[in-house]
């Protein structure tokens, strides 16, 4: 069995569903977790994540040291480090036949069914985003050429370099794979024919403020509504809603939902559903996104004309 570790350096304080992706990753214990941090260590946690006690300002001096550029770093940024983690981990990612980068908005169902021993044993870089490399969740074969692949990046020291984040990861990785027939070209083979995670509209990860959708059984994460299962849920959306969560590690629980608002054991009642699909016809997040558009390009059309008034 390929050996797989996902790297998630996290700082500040842990997110109210901490516990909740402690119990998803309990249950992938094949793979591992390597998690720098600050904050503090959990007193109960699962055998397979290691926490990896630092400062950012430590951080930051040995990120430097290894990438050859001065960063600015900060929780954000390490979006843009991503694809150096094989590098900026190397004692780490030692022995392994795969690192990750991920994120911890998420809970797990279960990894291995998906990314399955012939993809690992054919693929160099495995995303679960389609034709796009993903910073919730993508696979890198540890080896030289890929863990220094990110030094071909164009002007990759300035992409470090600057405070604003820069997509290195999503974009800038991705055009450049793209580029070369996507990696076919660098000798690279990439996995990318498919979304593995949660996706509604097409879009992966951004979703309806749906109660109930969501429920992690037994390792599995599971569509309440179309029976789907997917690799993982991730709820980047959800974090600007998401006010509570009853999981709790210790618990050992065998199921819970994730809705928009909070992670529960019990579902919702028939009445809250109800209400619930009422208001979002008037304010869920498919609706606020479309007066966010709405209101983004009528700022656009008035700059344009207060532009052509000026020069005029």
């Amino acid at each position: 069995m390929k050996s797989i570790l996902l790297i998630i350096p996290y700082f500040g304080k842990w997110p109210l569903w901490f516990e909740a992706f402690l119990v998803s990753v309990a249950a992938n214990p094949t793979i591992k977790w390597l998690c720098p941090t600050d904050c503090p260590i959990p007193q109960q946690y699962p055998e397979n994540i290691q926490f990896l006690p630092t400062t950012l300002g430590q951080l930051n001096i040995h990120v430097n040291k290894v990438v050859g550029a001065k960063v600015p770093l900060n929780p954000r940024k390490f979006c843009d480090l991503k694809p150096a983690y094989g590098e900026i981990f190397e004692n780490e990612v030692n022995g392994h036949d795969f690192w990750g980068i991920c994120d911890m908005d998420i809970v797990w169902g279960d990894i291995r069914k998906f990314v399955t021993p012939q993809i690992l044993s054919t693929y160099s870089i495995i995303s679960s985003r389609k034709e796009n490399i993903s910073g919730h969740f993508t696979l890198f074969r540890n080896n030289p050429a890929i863990n220094r692949l990110y030094k071909q990046l164009p002007d990759y020291k300035n992409l470090f370099e600057v405070p604003e984040f820069r997509w290195t990861d999503e974009v800038v990785l991705s055009d450049y794979l793209q580029k070369h027939n996507d990696g076919k070209d660098l000798g690279i083979n990439v996995y990318w024919p498919s979304v593995l995670c949660n996706q509604e509209r097409g879009r992966d990860s951004h979703q309806e403020y749906y109660l109930d959708r969501w429920r992690w059984q037994d390792g599995k994460m599971l569509n309440t509504k179309t029976g789907e299962e997917v690799m993982y849920l991730h709820f980047i959306n959800w974090k600007r809603t998401m006010r509570a969560s009853e999981i709790k590690y210790a618990d050992n629980p065998k199921q819970f939902y994730i809705s928009y608002n909070r992670m529960h054991y019990k579902r919702h009642s028939n009445f809250e559903q109800r209400w619930n699909g009422i208001t979002n016809l008037f304010n869920g997040y498919q609706r606020r996104e479309y007066r966010r558009i709405k209101k983004k390009k009528a700022a656009s059309l008035i700059k344009r004309i207060k532009r052509k008034i000026n020069i005029n």
